[in-house]
């Protein structure tokens, strides 16, 4: 049977609903709370369109994780609730307020475009 998951984002700031959605036919990586999850360039619900690129990332730390199992249409739906609480630290704990010195692009041999 096929499974589709999807995964929801919810900033707890604002009206806590989904800011972004995504879905994909492969499971998305493990997410713990406490753990930071930034907006590098998420197509943001509402037309609200993108608003953060990996030169201005939008900062957060995972709050808290819900998921839902069920089946639909002849295939598995696994729903992923993810809410962010914003962050405004350093970077990161490993890098401090270093900024990186290559984009994801360049580090995975790609154009500056990514």
């Amino acid at each position: 049977m096929k499974t589709e998951y999807q995964l929801f984002v919810c900033d707890t700031s604002g009206a806590h609903e989904p800011v972004a959605a995504f879905v994909s036919d492969t499971p998305y990586p493990m997410v713990v709370p406490g753990q930071r999850f930034d907006d590098h360039g998420w197509d943001r619900l509402r037309g609200v369109g993108v608003i953060a690129s990996e030169a201005n990332p939008i900062r957060y730390t995972v709050h808290s994780i819900k998921t839902v199992i069920f089946t639909e249409d002849g295939h598995n739906v696994v729903q992923t609730g993810i809410n962010l609480d914003p962050y405004s630290g350093n970077r990161s704990p490993a890098f401090g307020s270093t900024e990186p010195t290559m984009t994801t692009g360049e580090a995975l041999g790609r154009d500056a475009e990514g």
